[in-house]
């Protein structure tokens, strides 16, 4: 082959590459989608726009420029029912006085109207890519913050969006299947309101959305900026994904509360800090599930579910942590479920808690995973199936495992493994019913060496302000003794009112304590005096416990305590004590052996044949019931129950 022939080969060659190269770095649309301008996203202009000093420009169609400047004062406006963001160079930014040059569009779409309603909020979304049961609607897109990748009606293949704009919504879904693979989501700035998805990274909402997130990569950086929100009964599915979240800085002028869709710190009467929620789950019926992925909140939380009724919220061999100093690791509320399969929770406070919600760890079995794949409408195949390990639960808490701050319920089964560094399981002034196998494995290691309190409520709650819930309460400890409820029983368990829980199968080392103070109450809406004194009701079955089990009175290391000493919540001194109003009852069963480590003041006792009390080697445990000495064999006792460990020698 001569020279020039060779030249001629290689320039053809050349061009089909670089014809290659520029499909794959440009946006590609489907035929659906193909009338997306040019100009807007590869066109180059000349085009300069001047906005004057405290002036104000209405762009009414989308516009492509070389460069633009917005004076001191000056504003840049959409007409009625529209927006306008700017982006420069695919990038979006805020609409300030500035010179920006390079690839810049003001990109005019219509409004996506979203309104909170139990805030009595309204918000205009604006979004780099809107989905509905129809598709992509172009007009409610801002599609020139799409870098790369292919978009479809039905599918959006390794697509980039970029934000420095404060609220702005990567993805918002509503209606339809969809799915999101390969896309890289960077957002910094501070959101609007995590109540309703204002600013979040990727959105789905709406009863019948199905949306898919796979091998994708999501930041967020601001305040309220959450990564993933699933709302309004959709069903969210994020797959081999990593999320992470980090605070922001709020205005100044913000007042720390608890209001609906204005709250946009973490409530420090939780104990915790933080202004970031990585995901939260809103809405009725709404399902969120993460498998195989990485989620992360520097503070506040990690997986939040908020104003919602029966939500499922379900972790499959994911990791899940705060890299901050505070937070919690998932929250359950309004009758939903958040469950662990095989998943790694690392926090520096609570690995979950519940307020009116339920819990659930366990491990990723074979049997587990087609049960959830066939209830939460996954749709993995069965590659994706076969190729879930099967792995424990795994929690690391700095603080505590699971606190109640409501009622609700918790499962620990297969192989979980709880590891904190204080209380384990923290009931605060609620119901509590929880259920422990460790049949196949599980353990429950507390640092402090107490498994379970039941304690008074520490929260002093907000203080209504001018018609806003500041979090500016001060708790208070408690200077009188209690005072004895005539109306409660404390020998009896009420379901819905005691804490219940039972341990099956497992060897636990560690002390059990009650210390409300219980009491009579005024119902603010009968104005009839109501009792509030729980009792703590322990049932072993087949297991093995060492040490206090007791009703006792509590303590914190500080008499005041504000948002300053949020960590102080929680954090309490026990002296075993006769019950007053806090009743302990206690079921021995199935050959379980409770082993006496020091003094335990209880309420009921149940041993059934086969069972035993006893005390560590070298010592000796007696009892007494009602002040009178009493052999600790088979049988039931009530009343005023001492047990009491001393040396032999």
């Amino acid at each position: 082959m001569n020279f020039k022939k060779r030249l001629k080969c290689y320039a053809s060659i050349l061009a089909v590459v670089i014809s290659i190269m520029t499909t794959v770095s440009s946006t590609v649309f489907a035929e659906t989608i193909t009338n997306i301008s040019e100009d807007i996203l590869n066109a180059k202009s000349s085009k300069t726009i001047t906005v004057p000093a405290y002036s104000s420009y209405t762009v009414s169609t989308t516009t492509k420029l070389s460069k633009l400047i917005i004076e001191q004062g000056a504003s840049i406006t959409a007409p009625d029912g529209y927006s306008v963001t700017l982006t420069v160079n695919g990038i979006g930014k805020e609409i300030k006085p500035g010179t920006y040059t390079g690839n810049v569009v003001l990109n005019v779409t219509k409004q996506n109207v979203v309104e909170y309603k139990n805030g009595n909020l309204t918000h205009y979304f604006k979004q780099a890519l809107y989905v509905d049961s129809n598709g992509v609607a172009k007009d409610k897109s801002v599609l020139a913050m799409i870098t790369q990748g292919k978009v479809t009606n039905n599918s959006a293949e390794n697509i980039k969006i970029t934000s420095e704009e404060q609220n702005f919504n990567g993805i918002y879904v509503s209606g339809g299947s969809y799915s999101i693979n390969g896309a890289k989501i960077d957002l910094t700035g501070n959101g609007g309101n995590d109540f309703a998805g204002y600013g979040a990274a990727i959105m789905s909402t709406g009863e019948g959305t199905k949306l898919v997130v796979d091998n994708s990569e999501i930041y967020t950086h601001g305040a309220i900026r959450p990564a993933i929100i699933a709302a309004g009964g959709s069903n969210m599915i994020v797959k081999n994904s990593k999320i992470s979240t980090q605070n922001g800085i709020l205005p100044s002028n913000y007042i720390p509360n608890v209001q609906l869709g204005l709250m946009k710190t973490a409530p420090w009467m939780l104990g915790i800090i933080g202004n970031c929620r990585a995901t939260n789950v809103l809405g009725e019926n709404t399902t969120s599930t993460y498998i195989n992925s990485s989620i992360s909140a520097e503070g506040w939380g990690v997986l939040s579910t908020d104003d919602c009724r029966n939500i499922k919220l379900t972790a499959i061999n994911s990791d899940i942590s705060i890299t901050g100093e505070s937070g919690y690791g998932a929250y359950s509320i309004g009758d939903g479920v958040d469950s662990f399969y095989g998943s790694k929770i690392t926090v520096p406070d609570y690995a979950l808690i519940i307020t009116g919600g339920n819990g659930v760890f366990a491990a990723s079995t074979r049997e587990n995973i087609n049960m959830l794949n066939k209830t939460l409408n996954l749709g993995l195949t069965s590659k994706e199936l076969n190729s879930i390990k099967e792995k424990q639960t795994i929690v690391k808490s700095g603080r505590f495992g699971v606190m109640w701050h409501g009622n609700g319920s918790l499962k620990i089964t297969d192989g979980t493994i709880f590891d904190t560094r204080k209380t384990l399981l923290l009931v605060k002034g609620a119901s509590a019913n929880i259920d422990v196998d460790g049949s196949k494995g599980a353990q429950l290691k507390s640092g402090n060496g107490i498994i379970l309190q039941l304690m008074d409520n520490d929260d002093p709650g907000p203080v209504m302000v001018n018609g806003m819930m500041l979090n500016i309460g001060v708790y208070k400890e408690p200077t009188e003794p209690a005072t004895e409820d005539t109306t409660h029983n404390k020998t009896v368990i009420t379901e819905g009112k005691d804490t219940i829980a039972k341990f099956s199968n497992i060897e636990l080392n560690g002390d059990f304590y009650n210390s409300t103070r219980g009491g009579t109450v005024k119902n603010i809406f009968t104005g009839m005096e109501e009792s509030s004194s729980k009792n703590l009701y322990l049932k072993f079955d087949n297991s093995k416990i060492t040490g206090v089990i007791s009703s006792s009175t509590a303590k914190h290391a500080k008499d005041t305590i504000d948002a300053r000493d949020y960590k102080e919540l929680g954090e309490i001194t026990n002296t075993p004590s006769a019950a007053v109003n806090n009743g302990v009852i206690v079921s021995l069963t199935n050959g379980s052996t409770w082993v006496v480590k020091g003094k335990s003041y209880l309420t009921s006792l149940t041993i059934e044949n086969g069972s035993k009390v006893t005390a560590p080697e070298g010592y000796k445990v007696t009892m007494t019931v009602n002040g009178v000495q009493t052999d600790i064999t088979a049988g039931t006792y009530t009343g005023e129950i001492e047990l009491t460990v001393t040396s032999n020698n």
